[in-house]
C-alpha cells in the first residue's frame, strides 16, 4: 500500500467495499484493488461499474453467496480423487447461483453492458450436473435416499431393522422382565441398545454387560436377541456406507469432468461480485460513476464533491477544477476545511482510478500518472523523525519520483520549523515541482507564498471561507483569491483573554496588520459579490420565466388561430358537400328528364347555374376572409404572396434575391415583379372541390375501398369521401378493406357507417369476401 493511500485513508474505503461482497473471490479482489494509473484499464473499470450500478438499479440481482471456494475439491476430483459430500452439495448450489445469475445477466442488452455480459459467458450452465448433485445430497453433504435405487433399498432394510431392534429391546421394558430393571427405560452405551438390570439379577437375562454405575448396584446388558437384531443392524449399516461412498466417487467423477469450468465460473463470478460490491458502495454513498474526459493532460473536475468518509449531513460540497501544470495553495484558518478539502480530492482521484464510484453529482476525469500526498504529522519515534523532518523524507522521495500529470497533495507546505526559512523551502519545492509538469494542491499560513501565489505564473491561490461576524469556518473553497488565517479572532473565540489577544496585536507588524485586513476586506467583497451574482442569478432565472410564459401564451394564440382555420375549414367543406349534393340531385333529374320537356330542363339548367353561383360566392368569400401580412413582413421562399397587377394568390418558389422571382399560381409557374408582391398569410388549407358529375363518378369510382395501415383519422376522413363519391354514382353496394390487425380500423369504420345517414345496413364479410378483415355496407 503507498504511502499516499494510507494517509488518505483508503483503506478505510477498501472496508467498505469488502463489506459488500458476498464470494471469497470478490473479498479477495477488493483486498487487492489499487487505483490503476492507465487509461484503457480505468476505463474499463468505470464503463463495468456503471454496468453494475445500473444492473442494480434495475432490480434486485440473484445472490452470488454460495459461490464459496471450492478450489482444492475442483483440483481433487480433476485428478481422480473423491471430494466430501459437504463440498460436492456446496458445488451443486454453487452452480444454480452461476446458473442463475448467468442467466440474470443474459437478459441485458449486449450494447448497454459488454462488460457484464461478457463475464457472464464464462459462468458455466451444466444443468444435469446440478440437478444430479442437488437431488443426490443435502446441504449439508448426507446423501439422500434417492441418490440411488439400491440405496433406497438399503435404507428400507435399516429402517426395518432398526424397528425391530427398538421393538425387541422394548419389550424388556414394559414386558415381564420389567421387574429385573433398576427403571424400566433403555439407553444406549457405546451405541449399542441395553437395559439397566439390577446386579443381583445378573444371569437371569443372557446378553453382554457393556457397563455398569457407580454404585455397583446396576449394570447396562445388553440382551442376547437384541444383540443378535443390532449385529443384523450394523451390517446393514455398513452396506448403506459403501454404496453412499459409491455414489460420492461417481458425484465426484462427473463434478471432475466439468471441474476446469466450474472453478473459472468461481473466478468469473468474483469479479461479478467485485463489480456489484462497487455499485452497493455507490448507492450507500450516493455516488456518481466519473466520466473520462478526452486524451490529453491529467485533470479532475468536481461539483459538489463530499468526503466519503463524512456523513452527508456533515460535509459541505466541494466544487474544484485541477489540471497537469496547476498549482493551488489553499489558505484560510486552522480547523477551516483545508486538510478535508485536499483529502477530499486525493480520494476522488483514488476512487476513480480503482473504479469506485465517487460521491459528487458529477465527477469527471482525465487520468493522474501518479498520487503523492504528505498529509498530517509525520513524526516517527521509531525513525528518530520529527515532524519537519518527517514531511521532509516524504515530499524527497516524490521530488525524486515525480512525473508529469502527477497529484501532489502537501498539507502545511514547509511548516515546523523556521518561518521564514521554511516558507523559502516551500516556494523553491513548488516551483520545483510544477517545473516537473504536477498538479499540486498544497495548504499554508505563511504570507510569503500567498503573495508568490498571486505574481507566479501557474499558481493561484484559494482560501477556505471564514464568516467573521460569526467567527467560524463556513468549510467552502473559494479559488482564486487568499484567506486570512483569522488565528488572533479564534483565539478570543476559544476563550483567550482579550488582554492577551490585543497584546499579541501589538506585537504584529504592521505590515502584517495591513495585509490581513486587506484579506478580511477582500474576502467580505467576495461574499458581497456572490450574494449579488445570486441576486443577478435569481432576477435572471424570473425573466426566463417570464419569457417561457410569453411564449406559452403566444402558443396557445396560434393554437386558438389555428382552431378558428380548421373550423372554418371544416364549414367550408360542409357547404362543399351540400352543394355537391344539390348539384348531383339536379344531375339526375336532368338526365332523366325526356329531351322533350324542354320546359323542365330549362328549370333544371337554371338551378345548377343558381349553385354554380353559390360555389363561386363562397370561394370570394372565403378570400375576403384571409387577413393579409403587413406589407413589412419579408419575403421568403414558400411564402403565400398576392400578386397586385394580376390579383392571384401564389407560392414564391424560390428566395427573392433579385427584382424577379418564380412563383407557383394554382398549377401554373410564372415569373412576376418582387415590387408587384404582398406577403399574406397562408389561407386555410382547404379540399378542392370536386367534379361532382354523377356520371362521370360512375364511370371512375371502384366500389371498393383500401383503408389498411392507415391511421384511425385518416380512415375517416377517407371513408367519408368514399361515402360521398358512391352516393353520388349511384352505388348501393360498398366492399371496405380495413384488415384484421388489432382490430382498431374495423371498430371505426363500422362505428362511422352506424352514425351515417345514408348506410341502411352493413355486415362482416363473408369467407370468401375476406372475412372479418372486410366490412360490406348498403347503402339507401
Amino acid at each position: 500500500m503507498s504511502h499516499a493511500e494510507e494517509v488518505l485513508e483508503f483503506p478505510r474505503i477498501r472496508e467498505m467495499l469488502l463489506a459488500g461482497c458476498e464470494t471469497p473471490y470478490g473479498m479477495a479482489l477488493a483486498e487487492r484493488l489499487v487505483p490503476a494509473f492507465d487509461r484503457p484499464t480505468i476505463s474499463q473499470r468505470i464503463e463495468s461499474t456503471a454496468e453494475a450500478l445500473l444492473f442494480l438499479r434495475t432490480g434486485r440481482p440473484p445472490s452470488l453467496r454460495a459461490a464459496k471456494d471450492y478450489a482444492n475439491a475442483l483440483t481433487r476430483t480433476e485428478k481422480g480423487g473423491d471430494a466430501s459430500g459437504e463440498d460436492l452439495a456446496g458445488i451443486g448450489l454453487a452452480l444454480t447461483a452461476l446458473r442463475t445469475m448467468r442467466s440474470a445477466l443474459l437478459h441485458l442488452d449486449d450494447d448497454d453492458s459488454p462488460h457484464l455480459t461478457t463475464l457472464a459467458r464464462r459462468l458455466p450452465e451444466l444443468r444435469p450436473l446440478e440437478a444430479r448433485l442437488t437431488d443426490a445430497l443435502e446441504s449439508d453433504g448426507a446423501v439422500r435416499d434417492a441418490a440411488s435405487p439400491t440405496l433406497q433399498t438399503i435404507r428400507s432394510r435399516k429402517r426395518a431393522a432398526a424397528a425391530r431392534v427398538l421393538e425387541k429391546i422394548q419389550s424388556y421394558v414394559t414386558g415381564p422382565s420389567r421387574s429385573l430393571l433398576s427403571d424400566p427405560i433403555y439407553t444406549l452405551r457405546d451405541g449399542r441398545y441395553v437395559i439397566p438390570l439390577k446386579a443381583e439379577n445378573r444371569g437371569k437375562i443372557k446378553g453382554i454387560v457393556h457397563d455398569t454405575s457407580a454404585t455397583g448396584h446396576t449394570i447396562y446388558l445388553e440382551p442376547e436377541p437384541v444383540l443378535q437384531l443390532a449385529n443384523a443392524l450394523r451390517e446393514v449399516e455398513s452396506i448403506e456406507r459403501e454404496e453412499e461412498r459409491r455414489i460420492l466417487k461417481t458425484l465426484s467423477a462427473e463434478v471432475g469432468g466439468s471441474a476446469a469450468s466450474i472453478a473459472e465460473g468461481l473466478l468469473a463470478a468474483g469479479e461479478i461480485d467485485l463489480l456489484l460490491a462497487k455499485a452497493r458502495l455507490g448507492l450507500t454513498l450516493d455516488a456518481s460513476v466519473a466520466s473520462l474526459l478526452p486524451d490529453g493532460p491529467a485533470r479532475l473536475e468536481i461539483r459538489s464533491g463530499r468526503h466519503p468518509l463524512l456523513t452527508r449531513d456533515t460535509a459541505v460540497p466541494l466544487d474544484l477544477a485541477l489540471g497537469e501544470g496547476d498549482s493551488i495553495l489553499i489558505t484560510g484558518p486552522n480547523t477551516g476545511g483545508k486538510t478535508v478539502a485536499m483529502k477530499t480530492v486525493g480520494l476522488a482521484v483514488l476512487m476513480t482510478q480503482a473504479g469506485l464510484p465517487f460521491p459528487a453529482s458529477e465527477i469527471r476525469l482525465a487520468p493522474f500518472a501518479q498520487i503523492w500526498a504528505d498529509i498530517g504529522d509525520e513524526q516517527s519515534l521509531q525513525q528518530s523523525l520529527s515532524t519537519f523532518s518527517g514531511h521532509l523524507k516524504n515530499i524527497a522521495e516524490a521530488l525524486q519520483a515525480v512525473r508529469p500529470g502527477a497529484l501532489l497533495l502537501f498539507d502545511e507546505i514547509g511548516a515546523g520549523t523556521d518561518p521564514a526559512e521554511g516558507a523559502a523551502l516551500a516556494i523553491a519545492l513548488l516551483e520545483a515541482f510544477h517545473a516537473r509538469g504536477a498538479c499540486l494542491l498544497a495548504s499554508t499560513h505563511y504570507g510569503e507564498l500567498k503573495t508568490f501565489a498571486a505574481s507566479a505564473p501557474g499558481f493561484q491561490n484559494a482560501s477556505m471561507e471564514f464568516d467573521v461576524k460569526s467567527l467560524r469556518p463556513t468549510y467552502r473553497l473559494r479559488v482564486g483569491t487568499p484567506g486570512a488565517s483569522h488565528a488572533l479572532r479564534i483565539a478570543e473565540r476559544y476563550g483567550i483573554p482579550k488582554e492577551i489577544v490585543e497584546r499579541a496585536k501589538e506585537g504584529l507588524s504592521s505590515g502584517h496588520l495591513d495585509l490581513a485586513g486587506a484579506l478580511e476586506n477582500l474576502e467580505q467583497a467576495q461574499r458581497q459579490a456572490r450574494r449579488a451574482q445570486g441576486e443577478a442569478d435569481r432576477r435572471l432565472a424570473e425573466l426566463r420565466h417570464k419569457e417561457s410564459d410569453a411564449a406559452r401564451k403566444l402558443a396557445e394564440a396560434e393554437e386558438i388561430r389555428r382552431t378558428a382555420r380548421e373550423r372554418l375549414a371544416s364549414e367550408v367543406e360542409a357547404a362543399l358537400r351540400s352543394l355537391r349534393l344539390e348539384a348531383t340531385e339536379l344531375f339526375e333529374t336532368l338526365r332523366s328528364t325526356d329531351r322533350n320537356e324542354t320546359k323542365k330542363r330549362e328549370e333544371t339548367r337554371e338551378k345548377l347555374s343558381s349553385v354554380q353561383e353559390k360555389g363561386s360566392f363562397l370561394k370570394q368569400s372565403l378570400q375576403n376572409a384571409v387577413p393579409e401580412r403587413s406589407a413589412n413582413t419579408p419575403l421568403a421562399k414558400g411564402a403565400s404572396v398576392r400578386i397586385r397587377s394580376l390579383g392571384q394568390t401564389g407560392t414564391l418558389l424560390e428566395e427573392p434575391t433579385g427584382k424577379t422571382v418564380l412563383v407557383q399560381v394554382g398549377p401554373m409557374r410564372l415569373t412576376a415583379k418582387v415590387g408587384d408582391l404582398d406577403p399574406v398569410a397562408s389561407a386555410p388549407s382547404l379540399p378542392k372541390p370536386r367534379r361532382n358529375l354523377g356520371l362521370e363518378k360512375a364511370q371512375s369510382i371502384r366500389p371498393e375501398l383500401h383503408l389498411r395501415r392507415m391511421r384511425a383519422e385518416e380512415a375517416i376522413e377517407e371513408l367519408e369521401r368514399f361515402l360521398d363519391d358512391a352516393l353520388l354514382a349511384g352505388l348501393s353496394s360498398l366492399r371496405i378493406v380495413h384488415g384484421k390487425g388489432e382490430g382498431v380500423l374495423r371498430k371505426v369504420t363500422r362505428e362511422f357507417l352506424q352514425k351515417h345517414p345514408s348506410v341502411a345496413s352493413f355486415r362482416e364479410g363473408e369467407t370468401g369476401e375476406g372475412g372479418s378483415g372486410v366490412t360490406i355496407a348498403t347503402l339507401r
